[in-house]
């Protein structure tokens, strides 16, 4: 059989069956009793209880007395509600929209707390083999969930936090200041801050961030003494910097750089770029000088070779970043046309050895014409010296064979 509900002006009894048992003798009726005024119980302990016999017997009694008013299930052996002496008005309110008060009697959401000495906090407890309490606290000062066990506050956000301070996307992606976090990264940080994104450590130990999968780790942050890390910490493993959504420089494991707009692969050489220039192991720079790197090629002629040799202007000097250093070399803005720099602030090397090359072959080419007209001078020389010997050997014989004159 349902319940039925017949209500009085102040008081609604509510019987089960064919019995309602108000504490004060039973009611055997196949119709519903109604009472109408006040009901007033009194006794040492008075209870008001409900039994239903129709099937299954159970058992509800309202049991108050000088310690609480309880609402007990006699069948459960429960208290399932209770009201000690002297809770203040509405502690607890179900207004006809169905939203739950605690210190309101207007609550204005589904679960409506109100705590006019300060904030509101909700305490949850677990007595079992492992104990442990959480507060979760909002008010004037913020909302916090507090881990009272350890007394400590993991979690506060201050009043006036930003919207989307902290979003969690339906893929489990985080963002920071975004309620729209890049589906491909597990965190987002948007800030128009100067530290966007700060991670501090409150010691001088090592701070790092560490980023790894299946095949190697990375890791960045703060040595401890105060040197950046970055890069690869897996042996065997390398670093590439992006710069414009492509690789430009890529380092391995022993420490080999390759680099450019599309970096070669590393070889033995210990600094390689996308030119062909290098640095090899031993420490000498190459630089490109391949036919098939350049163009307009013509010959630079002596004359302008022989004025830019001498138009040179050999100096010493020191760096001003670099004053314990004596140098010796040329300045760039002083150097003659055929050897500066567009800019004029800075020297090729391999141009000046260019001129200066082509200035020692004109020499060695003059010595050489010397040395020919030299040996074909003596070649000369050494002719006539053989015809004036003959010619004396001449003179001699005759000057023999022939009779002197008398006396």
């Amino acid at each position: 059989m349902l319940k039925s509900y017949s209500w009085s002006r102040r008081i609604t009894v509510i019987s089960w069956g064919l019995m309602a048992v108000l504490g004060l003798g039973a009611f055997s009726s196949a119709q519903d009793q109604t009472i109408n005024g006040d009901l007033t119980l009194q006794s040492a302990s008075p209870e008001l209880i409900f039994n239903d016999n129709d099937g299954v017997t159970y058992q509800w009694k309202f049991f108050p007395d000088n310690f609480s008013f309880d609402f007990q299930d006699v069948t459960g052996d429960t208290i399932p509600f209770r009201v000690l002496p002297g809770a203040p008005d509405f502690s607890f309110v179900i207004d006809p929209n169905g939203r739950i008060g605690f210190g309101t009697d207007d609550p204005q959401a589904r679960l409506h707390g109100l705590n006019p000495a300060g904030p509101v906090t909700f305490r949850m407890e677990d007595s079992s083999g492992i104990p442990g309490r959480w507060d979760v606290e909002g008010g004037g000062l913020g909302f916090n969930l507090k881990d009272v066990t350890a007394v400590t506050t993991p979690f506060s956000i201050l009043p006036g936090a930003p919207s989307n301070s902290l979003f969690v996307a339906v893929n489990g992606s985080v963002g920071m200041g975004t309620a729209t976090p890049d589906a491909n990264s597990r965190l987002d940080v948007r800030s128009t801050l100067l530290n966007g994104l700060l991670l501090k450590c409150s010691n001088a130990n090592a701070h790092y961030v560490r980023v790894e999968n299946t095949a190697g780790i990375f890791r960045s942050g703060v040595q401890g003494n105060g040197d950046a890390q970055f890069g690869a910490l897996s042996p065997g493993k390398g670093l590439n910097l992006i710069a414009g959504g492509t690789s430009k420089i890529a380092v391995d494991s022993l420490g080999r750089i390759s680099f450019g707009n599309t970096p070669p692969a590393i070889t033995t050489h210990a600094l390689v770029h996308q030119s062909g220039a290098h640095l090899t192991s031993g420490g000498t720079w190459t630089s490109v000088s391949s036919r098939a790197a350049k163009q307009d090629i013509e010959p630079i002629t002596s004359e302008e070779a022989r004025d830019t040799v001498r138009a040179l202007q050999p100096v010493g000097y020191r760096y001003k970043n670099e004053l314990e250093e004596r140098y010796v070399g040329f300045i760039a803005e002083d150097v003659p046309e055929l050897v500066a720099t567009h800019d004029r602030k800075g020297l090729a090397p391999m141009d000046i050895v260019a001129v200066l090359t082509k200035v020692v072959q004109d020499q060695d080419r003059d010595r050489s014409e010397d040395r020919q007209l030299i040996a074909a001078q003596q070649k000369q020389i050494l002719e006539l010296s053989e015809r004036l010997l003959k010619l004396e050997q001449k003179l001699g014989d005759r000057e023999t064979t022939e009779p002197k004159p008398a006396k």
